[in-house]
């Protein structure tokens, strides 16, 4: 088989969005729910205001918020603070919603 030269190929790019910082937030339609990675936390899919799509890993507390969203909402979550936990620091998250405004 003959290799590919330089212009058949094209860069594969993810835009994956991490809660690292108290204030940390993302906005957009939540358009996946998909199933957990390999901690059990979610993974969503949102489309933000300039029409990427932005994946993003769930939280314990994140997660818990995110079972009353659906796939076509709009969202709002924030890193709002660090719970201290005997077996763990637990991060709080404050969510917000509402329809996604049809065209």
């Amino acid at each position: 088989m003959a290799k590919p030269t330089e212009e058949e190929w094209e860069d594969v790019e993810t835009n994956f969005f991490q809660f690292q910082n108290v204030g940390d937030s993302i906005e957009g339609e939540l358009i996946d729910k998909g199933s957990s990675d390999q901690y059990g936390f979610g993974l969503y899919t949102i489309t933000d205001k300039e029409g990427e799509q932005v994946r993003f890993h769930g939280a314990s507390h994140l997660d818990e918020l995110m079972l009353g969203v659906k796939v076509g909402d709009m969202i709002h979550a924030e890193f709002v603070d660090v719970q201290k936990r005997p077996k763990g620091d637990m991060k709080i998250f404050t969510l917000r919603k509402r329809p996604a405004k049809k065209a």
